[in-house]
């Protein structure tokens, strides 16, 4: 049986992340040979017209990459016309195969869950599951993966993605020691597949050094709950609230400067101008209400705030840690401009070592970090409303702006906006051996 492979593709390459995911392009070649190549020739004709329509319609995707209502339509039909051949060949994996195909396409993410299911039942469950969890890495649906990977014993020397992938929804949880695990659960003969090793000693090694800031972190945040006095406030966003904690203590200018913008209606009727899968979603720009007519991603408060990521009780973007977007520095590439924060923030939807040295960490989400996760582009920020806080003034120190700044030479991402844009760099591959990894590479 061939090996089956759930390769995303059509992602802007960014370093860090092994999984890449744009469903638009989410690209599973010849699933149904896959499972059943052999399959029997009851139906051989109906199966045959329904490959040739499917065939039609992933080269018109693959060219255009867009789904309007025609190319919907289109796929709905074919869809109904799997449906009954499924009916009369249940135990046939190749319509449920191509069946996912369109339901990623169409992005009807219960009839995925539910091909997938149905493709673990009939065909190589652990191919299937971990294939599965990729999928749900993909969306940042993170608290899933383990669900679907622990239901049935993964072998880990066939499938040892399924400890990787496994190792990640951890990550995205701050559970460090869990991460190790499931890395040190892999056996030799599954970290010496292709890619593996790599992997492994990579998660492995940042698992270790946050974990070694865990323990502070922790503390932190048992003081911040018992004293109840620290600002509180939530965002309403189109996918739900999303509650968060603020670091008055440890980044008071920072945090004054959003209460201050937040109780003003600054935020509200803004949008997530920026999603990266696994990494951020990046919001607060005033440019990216419709109608606004300018390029979102390029607008701020008008003035800028000074740094607190240099100080010694700074805190760090842990996942699910909110922070200051920052301007570039064109003179430096890769780096940003000194004291440029505004008004744009972003949510770190895994921990980010690359991101401590430059931005300012002024918060956490202490409730709703799924919805956090299932913000997409372009998703409404509704309002920001204040749930607690000191009563006192909010009052930022701010700094005038240097006025325009140039685009740097190559942005991090083709859709990076141009001059003044507060952007989150891409964070660089970790070295790929820690002091202690499971294995020598």
């Amino acid at each position: 049986m061939p090996e089956l492979r759930l390769r995303i593709l059509g992602e802007p390459q960014m370093p860090r992340f092994i999984f890449r995911c744009d469903l638009h392009r989410f690209i599973i070649p010849t699933l149904a040979l896959c499972f059943l190549i052999g399959a029997a020739d009851v139906h051989a004709e109906d199966w045959s017209s329904l490959r040739t329509e499917y065939d039609q319609l992933k080269r018109y995707m693959a060219a255009k990459r867009t789904i309007g209502s025609s190319e919907k339509a289109s796929l709905t039909e074919l869809q109904s016309k799997l449906d009954a051949f499924r009916k009369n060949n249940p135990n046939d994996a190749r319509p449920v195969a191509m069946d996912l195909q369109l339901a990623i396409w169409l992005g009807d993410d219960q009839r995925i869950d539910e091909d997938y299911e149905r493709l673990a039942s009939l065909s190589d469950r652990d191919r299937v599951q971990v294939a599965w969890a990729r999928h749900r890495l993909g969306q940042n649906r993170y608290q899933s993966i383990p669900m679907i990977l622990q239901a049935n014993p993964i072998d880990l020397a066939a499938e040892p993605e399924g400890g990787i992938l496994l190792a990640r929804a951890h990550m995205s949880r701050n559970q460090f020691y869990e991460a190790i695990e499931a890395i040190d659960a892999i056996p030799e003969e599954g970290l010496a597949k292709p890619g593996i090793r790599g992997q492994a000693n990579r998660i492995r090694g940042e698992a270790t050094r946050w974990s070694a800031l865990w323990q502070d972190e922790v503390t932190r945040r048992e003081a911040e709950d018992a004293a109840g006095t620290a600002p509180i406030i939530q965002l309403i966003t189109s996918k739900g609230p999303v509650t968060i904690m603020l670091y008055e203590n440890e980044a008071p200018n920072t945090v004054a400067n959003f209460i201050e913008l937040s109780e003003q209606d600054f935020y509200d009727g803004t949008r997530f101008h920026r999603v990266e899968p696994n990494f951020v979603a990046q919001g607060g720009d005033p440019n990216s209400r419709p109608g606004s007519g300018s390029t979102a991603g390029s607008g701020g408060r008008g003035s800028w705030i000074p740094d607190e990521s240099s100080r010694v009780d700074k805190r760090f973007h842990f996942a699910g840690s909110v922070a200051m977007a920052k301007s570039p520095d064109p003179s430096k590439p890769g780096k940003t401009t000194p004291n440029s924060g505004s008004s744009q923030f972003y949510i770190v939807l895994e921990p980010a070592e690359n991101l401590n040295t430059e931005y300012t960490v002024f918060g956490r989400v202490i409730d709703g970090i799924e919805v956090a996760e299932a913000i997409r582009r372009d998703d409404d920020l509704l309002e920001v409303a204040t749930i607690s806080r000191p009563e006192r003034a909010y009052v930022a120190e701010t700094l005038p702006t240097p006025g325009p700044i140039p685009a740097p030479a190559a942005g991090p991402l083709p859709e990076s906006p141009a001059p003044e844009t507060p952007a989150v760099p891409e964070a660089p591959a970790a070295p790929k051996t820690v002091t202690d990894p499971p294995t020598g590479e």
